[in-house]
């Protein structure tokens, strides 16, 4: 029992400094984003539809792999 919530500790461990490292990079490549001038335009209109698009995607081919181990 120990050793699960040793791994359950290093995990979240984890996971909270991938998302604070993560967070800090985007905070200092705000500068980047900035000079790009993404918000105007056909791309800042795209990129969230294709986005969740490929989510979608993904998401099917996983259920639809799982599906036969499943049923």
């Amino acid at each position: 029992m120990l050793f699960g919530l040793l791994l359950i500790v290093s995990f979240s461990t984890g996971l909270a400094a991938v998302l604070v490292g993560f967070g800090l990079l985007l905070v200092y490549a705000r500068g980047l984003f900035a000079r790009l001038h993404l918000s105007s335009g056909i791309a800042s209109r795209l990129l969230p539809v294709a986005s969740a698009l490929v989510i979608v995607i993904a998401g099917g081919v996983i259920t639809a792999q799982a599906l036969p181990q499943v049923l």
